[in-house]
């Protein structure tokens, strides 16, 4: 509790850019006491409709928050498609809004706006109140120490104010899901050893393109292959073995060196010896030009093969599930090692990753007649109990706290340091996507840091394919685990003034050199008389200029 003390009074001195006086009710009880009312109160929850929700009033969730809070509380639904664009309206119509929204995915300058317009109302001195946000702050010991500063500090606007309640939803494996499977039968055909660094990569693809490892007579062997769709961007991942490059999921393609100056790495020297290093690879017909062009399900019907049918693929770039119609249970899951870096010629061996930050999609507006009341239903949902029945459903059929079985079976993630085991949803119910009445379907109001979602139990399935898939899949995960710079860069806050400055020149950038890095590869751009042109035209788009622009909003933040 120390730590979360420092952060308490750091956030105090933040606290002082807002005014927001906090008027306690009679009926409140003390924070952390639950119900958080003693007497009658009527409270309005707006939140997009999920189309899998079938019933919101009924809905078990709606009835655990009102009997756990003692608020009597009513939903209202917006569309899950025009959300914002309702939420515009009524604000520009002078309408009542509901004294709390929820799961609102709105920009950072949608949300400063409606802030500075006084529709959702600043939440600093609430979080200063150790009382108000007991359940937040018990929370943060489950946020690893470097990130416990970010969950207040990333949501700031420009103005010094936090206009929305953080909520973390970070998992060991999502952030680290970006890298390479590797065909082990075709590595036992050939008698050889699991690539670890680019030139072994090479040879390994090499003799998989001439030396016929399915034994079939024919070459159609595909050494390596990818796809357009989430976690299969060849060139993301080759690049990493030369120069560090964040994933899509990243807010921006900025990183940043040990001391917080940023760069944008498409315009270094590292960053064309990593083209040059692919385009050679393609020039030897060992990446399929399908991964350019297919989506997940073209990469599947390459590997997801059954009876004696001969496998082709020799490496994909691809997260697990999408190679398998059920990656946990698919006959050939098995034949797939899930990798972890590769290192290049310069010992630079990244993956791809991104700054994990908190959700900022609650708000509490100025409708609220009792914001404090409004403000503690969402402390209350930082509880582990709270969080899990929003996420699973109710204790006892969609999860449960780990028995000393569960414990003694040790933790699925140890290897990373989590040894601790708290709780599982395995082979229980579920609700999660799925047509439902048990919860919302959303994970926008779950306090889920990384800290807390690793403490679950190693599972031991009948099934050895599962228990493969499982195991597999863990290893790789840990094996490219903090394999990235000390520094990760994401969102910003920008100033309006920046931010009309800036325009679309980050998207225009990202759309421009991702193009330009197929060309390159391919051999429609050349490397060694195209690149100047490629730069200049970067130069041309705004790019010193938005990168100054990015390095003023870091440092008000950071430095």
């Amino acid at each position: 509790m120390k730590k979360v003390s420092i952060l308490v009074l750091a956030l105090l001195l933040v606290c002082s850019l807002s005014s927001t006086g906090l008027a306690y009710t009679d009926i409140m009880t003390p924070g952390g006491e639950l119900p958080i009312v003693t007497g009658d109160y009527h409270l309005v929850i707006g939140t997009p409709a999920i189309a899998t929700v079938t019933d919101y009033e009924n809905n078990h969730l709606t009835q655990y928050l009102r009997e756990r809070s003692g608020v009597d509380i009513e939903v209202y639904l917006f569309d899950a498609q025009e959300y914002r664009q309702q939420l515009q309206l009524m604000t520009s119509a002078g309408e009542k809004l509901p004294d709390t929204i929820w799961a609102f995915n709105l920009t950072a300058v949608e949300r400063e706006s409606y802030g500075r317009q006084g529709y959702f109302i600043p939440l600093n001195d609430f979080f200063a109140d150790g009382d108000l946000a007991h359940f937040f702050w018990d929370g943060m010991k489950y946020v690893p120490e470097q990130k416990q500063e970010l969950t207040i500090k990333t949501g700031l606007s420009s103005d010094g104010n936090l206009y929305a309640f953080p909520f973390w939803l970070e998992t060991v494996a999502d952030a680290w899901s970006f890298g390479l499977l590797i065909n082990n039968t075709f590595l036992d055909a050939l008698d050889m050893e699991i690539p670890t660094t680019t030139e072994e990569l090479r040879e390994y693809l090499l003799a998989v393109k001439e030396k016929d490892p399915n034994g079939n007579g024919i070459a159609d062997e595909i050494p390596l292959v990818g796809h357009t769709s989430w976690t299969g961007d060849v060139i993301n991942i080759l690049m990493n073995s030369f120069t560090y490059y964040p994933n899509v999921d990243s807010a921006s393609q900025l990183c940043s060196d040990d001391e917080g100056n940023l760069y944008l790495p498409y315009a270094t020297e590292e960053y064309r010896d990593g083209l040059r290093f692919i385009h050679q690879l393609y020039e030897e017909g060992l990446i399929s030009d399908l991964s350019f062009s297919q989506d997940r399900y073209g990469l599947q019907a390459m590997t997801d093969l059954t009876g004696d049918q001969p496998d082709v693929v020799g490496a994909a770039v691809s997260h697990r599930s999408f190679m398998f119609a059920s990656h946990a249970t698919a006959e050939r899951r098995t034949h797939y090692t899930t990798l972890g870096v590769i290192e290049g010629p310069d010992g630079v061996a990244f993956t791809p990753t991104h700054a994990v930050e908190p959700r900022y999609t609650s708000y509490i507006t100025c409708d609220a007649a009792d914001p404090e009341i409004a403000f503690r239903l969402l402390d209350m949902c930082c509880d582990p109990e709270a969080t899990f029945t929003i996420r699973y459903g109710r204790e006892g059929e969609y999860w449960r706290w780990a028995t000393e079985e569960d414990k003694a079976a040790g933790a699925y993630y140890s290897a990373l340091g989590y040894t601790d085991v708290l709780f599982t949803s395995n082979d229980m119910k579920l609700a999660w996507g799925q047509q439902t009445d048990e919860i919302w379907n959303t994970n926008a109001f779950t306090w889920q840091p990384i800290g807390l979602t690793a403490l679950t139990p190693g599972t031991v399935y009948e099934n050895p394919i599962s228990q493969y898939n499982a195991d597999d899949w863990r290893d790789g995960i840990v094996a490219r685990y903090g394999k990235c710079p000390k520094i990760l860069v994401g969102s910003l806050a920008y100033t309006e003034d920046e931010i009309n400055q800036l325009g679309t020149v980050q998207a225009d950038l990202n759309t421009y050199v991702n193009e330009c890095a197929t060309r390159f590869v391919i051999g429609e751009m050349n490397l060694d008389t195209d690149w100047d042109t490629f730069q200049s035209t970067l130069e041309a788009m705004g790019m010193s200029n938005y990168l100054a622009t990015a390095q003023a909003a870091y440092d008000r933040a950071f430095k």
